[in-house]
């Protein structure tokens, strides 16, 4: 039995890229199944140009090792036996594909290229799946995907960010407040990551949390940087700062409550643990249907006195309602989260140890997606607040000493429209892959990078709209379009579109790559784009900006904050 292709772009394959579902199921289910062993016959060499030189070479190959060794790439491996031009003659076989998850010390290279090539596989057909589910070219939930984003992940971050817009206009439209069930409508569209990173706050058996941070981290290089999650999903960003702007309490109303990050969590309890070095003090609000889950806080602790499970015990806690309450506490201080029943999701907004090193261009991404960003007297103001801790040696508060934490009941009527229903939820699932030749009006003649956009024409037909992003505005402007001449065919004839007078002359053209390399010749190569997948970032701790020149620092200051950067990070 040979299958032939349903699908292929090219018989020029890439050696150790990601790999596209093009191949019949029965093509990788028998592939995947070699091993380095696996004996195989080459048929005569059916190809031309540069794939027959490299044929040439492979097909003498008796085993899939030595085909591999004499200049197979992995995928060809796929496209040659299903064309027919593999035939197995025996040797050793799996009964069923690997997992990378499974490694073991005994595998051959082949056993790990293949067991990578079949979670890629399994990805690949979960995204198809996904698209055909909603009904959308699959590139709408893979062409934008920030760093450890999988395909589900970017389509549920896209329903929350079509609710956060929906949102804001409602706000806008009828002048009233953000409100808790705002943000539940929000969180709960909002797609999680599995942090492996954060393991100061998992307990015992757990191997991830769902948790996410929005706005700036510290870099090991001692930089800072804004994730790309923020500004790829600003509206979400938006409405979560929003939200504590209006609920910011009367004693920090004359500066605002500033903050540089968001820790956004779902449905884990903290373990007793100290977090890395933040300044300042913290804010933090639980939202959702759940019971249980308060905060324990030991607003006594001091890190200087030892390790956190020394240094705080049960019978000192403070526990805090925080689905009823907004809390002011230090982070640098003990502090867990009870058990729970239901779904519960925290937004805890904090500043982290190197948010003084944010320059220009990384405050005003910052606030281009609703995080206000801390001040002097602002952080003088929150730190006033809080007292100090005395450790628990002498624990007894004295007349006139501050607290260690402040509270404030945010009990009230929700206003507005019901964003919860599932009419709303619907509507922001539509929204989020709707097509729009504009997202926002932009005139700009200058322009810092690209963006692809694609859909679903009426007739079933893919589409692809190139946008150009403006310098000033942050807008898109349309540039280059292309429908496919055919539905399932995947063939372009990108154009430049009429209204464009803007770079060279464009011929038109079958490849999206010339269209890249033509908007490259006239996109400013300085300038950081306000939209896109690139961090806006500062400058490093080995670097100074000096009259528009960079320069060595001295080691001893690099030394200091790249420790700083490593707590902070953590």
């Amino acid at each position: 039995f040979r299958p032939k292709s349903v699908l292929l772009v090219s018989t020029v394959l890439p050696p150790w890229g990601t790999m596209p579902n093009t191949y019949q199921e029965a093509t990788y289910l028998e592939v995947l199944c070699w091993t380095a062993g696996t004996r195989i016959k080459y048929g005569p060499n059916p190809k031309s140009g540069k794939s027959f030189i490299r044929y040439d070479k492979y097909m003498k190959a008796k085993t899939v090792d030595d085909s591999l060794k004499l200049g197979s790439y992995p995928q060809d491996l796929f496209f040659d036996y299903e064309h027919g031009y593999i035939t197995v003659l025996g040797g050793e076989k799996r009964s069923a594909p690997l997992d990378p998850k499974d490694e073991e010390k005994s595998w051959s290279k082949v056993d790990k290229m293949l067991a990578r090539m079949h979670r890629n596989w399994i990805t690949w057909k979960k995204t198809f799946e996904l698209a055909d589910q909603l009904g959308v070219d699959r590139r709408q939930l893979t062409s934008d995907k920030t760093t450890s984003e999988t395909t589900e992940m970017r389509a549920k971050r896209l329903h929350a960010t079509a609710m956060a817009t929906m949102i804001l206009e409602d706000v806008e439209k009828s002048k009233r407040k953000v409100t808790d069930r705002d943000v539940l409508a929000v969180l709960k569209l909002w797609g999680f990551r599995e942090n492996t990173n954060r393991q100061n706050v998992m307990k015992e058996g757990q191997n991830f949390v769902f948790s996410d941070t929005l706005g700036l981290v510290a870099g090991y290089d001692g930089s800072v940087m804004v994730t790309q999650a923020t500004s790829e999903y600003s509206a979400v960003t938006q409405i979560f700062g929003r939200w504590l702007k209006d609920h910011t309490p009367a004693e920090l109303q004359k500066h605002g409550f500033g903050f540089s990050s968001i820790n956004v969590n779902a449905n884990y309890a903290a373990a007793l643990h100290r977090d890395g070095n933040n300044e300042g003090p913290s804010m933090i609000k639980a939202f959702g249907e759940f019971e249980g889950g308060e905060l324990n806080y030991w607003g006594d602790d001091d890190k200087t006195h030892g390790p956190v499970e020394k240094c705080c015990k049960a019978g000192d806690k403070m526990s805090v309602d925080l689905g009823e309450n907004l809390l002011l506490f230090d982070g640098n201080r003990g502090h867990s989260v009870n058990d729970f029943k239901g779904e519960r999701y925290s937004l805890v907004f904090f500043c982290v140890g190197l948010y003084d090193r944010a320059n220009k261009a990384v405050k005003a991404e910052l606030e281009r997606c609703g995080i206000q960003f801390p001040s002097q007297t602002g952080m003088a103001a929150a730190r006033s607040l809080l007292g100090a801790p005395r450790g628990y040696k002498d624990a007894k508060q004295k007349k006139g000493e501050k607290p260690a934490l402040c509270c404030w009941a945010q009990a009230g009527k929700a206003t507005g429209a019901n964003f919860l229903t599932a009419v709303k939820v619907q509507e922001a699932k539509r929204k989020a892959l709707e097509f729009e030749d504009v997202e926002k009006e932009c005139t700009d003649v200058q322009f810092v990078s690209h963006k692809i956009k694609y859909h679903i024409l009426p007739d079933g037909r893919r589409s692809v709209r190139f946008f150009m992003v403006g310098a000033s505005s942050g807008g898109l402007r349309l540039a280059v379009s292309a429908d496919e001449d055919r539905k399932g065919s995947g063939h372009y004839l990108y154009q430049k579109v009429p209204g464009f007078k803007i770079g060279p002359a464009l011929s038109p053209t079958h490849r999206i790559a010339d269209v890249r390399a033509w908007a490259e010749k006239f996109t400013k190569k300085s300038a950081v784009a306000p939209t896109g997948r690139r961090c806006v970032r500062s400058s490093s701790a080995a670097e100074e900006v000096n009259q528009g020149k960079r320069k060595r620092s001295q080691g001893k200051e690099v030394t200091n904050i790249s420790k700083r950067a490593k707590v902070a990070g953590a």
